[in-house]
């Protein structure tokens, strides 16, 4: 059983709310605000691991951003600080609707990575907005940042 078999399995039966799944030192935490039998509407996605390795952010976020290709926009690695281990990874080119920019913003830290998606001006506030996925996508997006 690999955490991609065990996430799939509580994306076929998961009520909406969301769930957590689990194997070795991985686990994946998803928001769902609605669901069916192909998709969600999530809120959040956060992937964690709990002994993470010694490898530094900006090292995963890049390897995230080249892999990650289910997602409306790619990613790209905007910032790392290996100080603090935080980097923060971005939609290449925001989509654009009714003068807005929608965006996918992924925050890592040494164990974690947690997916949003915001609607915003540029020097306007912005808002976390739910985003639809696949279970396919949700799957090969966990697979991606798992490694």
């Amino acid at each position: 059983m690999t955490l991609a078999n065990i996430l799939r399995q509580q994306l076929n039966s998961s009520e909406p709310g969301g769930f957590h799944v689990s194997l070795g030192d991985w686990g994946a935490t998803v928001v769902v605000e609605k669901k069916d039998s192909m998709s969600c509407l999530l809120t959040e996605l956060t992937v964690r691991n709990s002994t993470p390795a010694a490898q530094d952010v900006r090292t995963w976020g890049e390897r995230i951003a080249s892999r990650a290709t289910g997602l409306l926009e790619p990613l790209r690695l905007l910032e790392a600080d290996a100080r603090l281990n935080q980097a923060l990874l971005r939609s290449t080119a925001p989509m654009q609707r009714d003068g807005q920019s929608l965006y996918y913003e992924m925050a890592l830290t040494r164990d974690t990575a947690t997916l949003h998606r915001y609607v915003g001006q540029i020097g306007a506030r912005r808002e976390t907005i739910p985003f639809a996925l696949t279970h396919d996508a949700i799957v090969k997006l966990v697979a991606d940042i798992v490694g």
